[in-house]
């Protein structure tokens, strides 16, 4: 079976823009229209539903190895039989390896990857509330170099998404950003808020989207947080999982207001090497 080179992988640590870029993607494949509710992308790496598609398997019946096993064949599967030009697959996995030594996330099939990157200080801050957590469990996720989204025994829970390994913010950032089998674009979340027509002009190039310079400011205008949170609010948002909203603030910034100084400090000491490496720390 020969196998195209057409995934895009959005990846990022939860809580980092991952959902801000798919709505871009969405708009600008959608001449400007924006459903949060059915975003114009292709679902997420950990979905059960892809999983259990292409292997003719009840997927609630494998071990958590097991399914490492098969992801890099079911994701190349799915490039090998649709027809799209493009397939845009979300992704809070680590760049993890399975029982075989071979990279859960295929190369084979990856045209390339977005990793987005946010300042874990606000991170923590938007996970927390996203979690139904407080601040402190946010942060104790983060400095795990175990953590996991979608914690289940053995598998067997029933749930729509498998165990997400993440390892800590950190191990997370470096499992991506220092693999070489995939050509990656690194975007800071804070210069996405700040100029996001030219970020996400470079991120259209990159991807090798036809879109000319009016369809990219179309797309980002329609999916500027305003109209984002507008869209929850009117219609709420499935992906949520607590009864927090998703869309919470849209700043940058904004963990000045929400930390004390020890958890500060908890942060910066077990991820200050990065955090001084992408220009968090001055």
């Amino acid at each position: 079976m020969e196998i195209p080179k057409k995934i895009v992988w959005l990846a990022s640590y939860p809580k980092s823009g991952n959902t801000w870029f798919r709505a871009f993607l969405t708009a600008l494949l959608n001449d400007g229209e924006v459903d949060i509710n059915d975003m114009e992308t292709d679902g997420i790496f950990s979905s059960r539903q892809i999983f259990d598609l292409c292997t003719d398997l009840d997927s609630t019946c494998l071990t958590d190895e097991e399914v490492k096993l098969l992801q890099p064949d079911v994701f190349n599967c799915l490039a090998a039989i649709t027809n799209k030009e493009r397939l845009f697959i979300k992704v809070h996995d680590a760049y993890t390896y399975n029982q075989l030594h071979k990279p859960i996330i295929p190369v084979e099939s990856t045209f390339c990857a977005i990793y987005i990157i946010r300042n874990p200080l606000d991170v923590a801050c938007s996970f927390a509330s996203h979690l139904d957590r407080t601040i402190d469990e946010a942060i104790h996720i983060m400095n795990n170099p175990n953590g996991i989204l979608v914690k289940q025994k053995d598998n067997l829970n029933i749930n729509n998404q498998f165990i997400q390994l993440m390892h800590s913010w950190s191990g997370h950032v470096e499992s991506w950003t220092e693999q070489s089998g995939i050509p990656l674009l690194i975007i800071r979340y804070e210069d996405l808020f700040n100029d996001p027509l030219t970020l996400f002009t470079q991120a259209v190039r990159f991807i090798g989207l036809t879109a000319n310079a009016g369809q990219i400011k179309k797309a980002t205008s329609a999916s500027s947080f305003s109209q984002l949170k507008w869209n929850e609010n009117e219609k709420g948002f499935r992906e949520r999982i607590t009864s927090n909203t998703f869309f919470r603030k849209g700043k940058s910034g904004n963990w000045k207001n929400e930390l004390n100084n020890e958890q500060i400090n908890n942060i910066i000491s077990r991820h200050g090497k990065l955090m001084q490496l992408y220009n968090y720390l001055k």
